[in-house]
């Protein structure tokens, strides 16, 4: 399977498709692993402070225009799981360029 299904706002776009074949012969297409670059490979394009009631979709569409990339952020600050992102209250955000862009991308 050469054509990756993901949109372009997708982080598994540039990733490889990847097949197994079963012990019974079937295929299993999959996403080859990801890996989270590390932090000081990211550059800022601005920072934010959480307020409360915010979710990170809505801080990536405000920086981004795409609720979509909320990823980059949680990437570029550590966060595994999505709806921590902006705990606690307060807390200073990097809002990073796309590693795309600044030549310090994994591909």
């Amino acid at each position: 399977m050469s054509d990756n299904p993901f949109p372009p706002n997708s982080r598994y776009n540039a990733k490889n498709i990847r097949q197994y074949t079963t012990p019974s012969g079937d295929t299993v297409a999959f996403v080859g692993r990801r890996i989270i670059p590390e932090l000081d490979r990211y550059q800022a394009l601005d920072r934010h402070k959480a307020i409360a009631a915010e979710r990170i979709d809505q801080v990536a569409d405000a920086f981004y225009g795409d609720p979509e990339q909320y990823w980059r952020i949680c990437d570029a600050n550590g966060v595994e799981q999505p709806a921590t992102a902006l705990d606690p209250v307060g807390r200073l955000l990097l809002i990073p360029l796309p590693l795309e862009m600044t030549g310090r991308g994994d591909s």
